[in-house]
């Protein structure tokens, strides 16, 4: 990196808290929960319907940002990063194009996207063999889509990488732009990423952060397949949301010159590829090793130990044995005296978002130097102000990331 320091101009929240920093803060702070059961998800019929939602009630004041007819294109994650947009643009002051379009890009982390689950099902039914049932019939297959699926519609809403593409469009960014699906660590890496691109010189201004869904049938049954879903009887595991973190970074010249606001400065990033074994059978110890390395290369770089540390803690108990051993391995003694926030206890988890999302109310809880009492543990050694926050990430198939702000 070349040194240019990168700080957070503007933050943009939709999460099943509140939309807008100020509401999901005080949401927070309130000690309120979103967590509850999901009619949608209780339609399945399997033994887990909890889940955190965005409501149309919080989302219809904020829908005349948007571009008026674009609307309709956008599958659910479009929409929660669209909003998500247009609240940190306005949040940093900027115009579009940022000045230089050509120096302003866009990063953001989403999941692959599923294809609506009934259609789904309406497909499969369509192209079984009638000779060998549960068979794929390749002719009637074909001839259903042809019939009955519109590609223009298909496209527009399941290509994960048109979720950047409309981001950077209505804000003019011209310059890099990245759709990183690499589940729940994909908006720390799209992070990650717009302040190494900052840092370098490579981009002025980057849209950065995540937006999913994870209330998808199609996702959530899979997922409970897997095993990694908790259910309403106490098995551990995730409880999934939806929402969206969108982060404005800039350099810090850049952002002093037009007289920004700043919210905080980015110091350290780092990640580590996962080794494919599902989080629900995974040994934590080879993961608590290489949380442990990107912890400790985050600190060498932000040359400093945080004042706060924000919890992937996503009920996998694999993750949380993880996270406990590799922040006692780093930290030493300090472990014990450092304040932790579980935020997903209050929204769920918002997949992609949950990074960026938490990385915001983490930079609320520097600015006010408090911490919600709901969602955190706070040792009584420990005092604000709080001047850093480290934020973790975990991935289902062993990838961790991290993430330093200060003030």
């Amino acid at each position: 990196m070349t040194g240019r320091r990168v700080v957070l101009t503007g933050r943009g929240v939709v999460s099943p808290l509140g939309v807008g920093i100020a509401q999901h803060w005080e949401a927070l702070c309130a000690g309120r929960t979103a967590v509850g059961r999901r009619h949608r998800l209780a339609a399945l019929g399997l033994p887990a319907s909890r889940g955190a939602e965005v409501t149309s009630e919080a989302i219809q004041p904020y829908l005349a940002r948007l571009p008026r007819k674009q609307p309709k294109l956008y599958n659910r994650p479009t929409l929660l990063a669209m909003l998500g947009a247009a609240l940190a643009i306005e949040d940093a002051g900027l115009r579009p194009g940022a000045g230089d379009p050509s120096r302003f890009g866009v990063l953001l982390g989403v999941n692959t996207l599923a294809w609506d689950l009934s259609a789904m099902i309406e497909y499969l039914v369509a192209s079984e063999s009638p000779e060998a049932p549960a068979v794929l019939d390749m002719a009637r297959a074909n001839g259903f889509c042809l019939r009955s699926i519109n590609p223009l519609d298909y496209s527009l809403k399941t290509l994960p990488n048109l979720i950047a593409g409309h981001v950077a469009i209505a804000n003019d960014a011209q310059g890099f732009c990245r759709a990183i699906t690499e589940g729940s660590v994909g908006g720390a890496r799209a992070i990650g990423d717009a302040f190494g691109l900052i840092a370098d010189g490579d981009l002025d201004v980057a849209l950065c952060g995540g937006a999913d869904d994870q209330l998808d049938e199609l996702f959530f049954a899979t997922y409970w397949g897997a095993g990694v879903i908790g259910s309403d009887d106490g098995r551990p595991g995730l409880v999934p949301g939806e929402g969206s973190g969108l982060l404005v970074l800039e350099e810090a010249e850049h952002a002093l010159a037009r007289g920004a606001p700043v919210h905080g400065e980015m110091a350290g990033f780092a990640s580590g590829a996962g080794d494919g074994r599902l989080a629900g059978d995974d040994d934590p110890a080879p993961l608590a090793e290489r949380l442990a390395r990107v912890i400790e290369t985050v600190l060498e770089e932000a040359q400093d130990a945080p004042d706060l540390v924000s919890l992937h803690g996503d009920g996998i108990p694999a993750h949380d044995d993880a996270e406990q051993t590799a922040l006692a391995r780093v930290l030493g003694g300090g472990a014990s005296s450092t304040p932790y926030l579980r935020m997903k206890q209050a929204h769920a988890d918002l997949g992609a978002a949950a990074s960026p999302v938490e990385l915001l109310a983490c930079s609320a809880a520097l600015e006010y130097a408090t911490l919600p009492r709901a969602v955190s543990q706070h040792p009584p050694s420990a005092t604000s102000p709080y001047r850093s926050a480290l934020v973790l990430s975990l991935g289902l198939f062993g990838e961790c990331s991290a993430l330093m702000v200060r003030t």
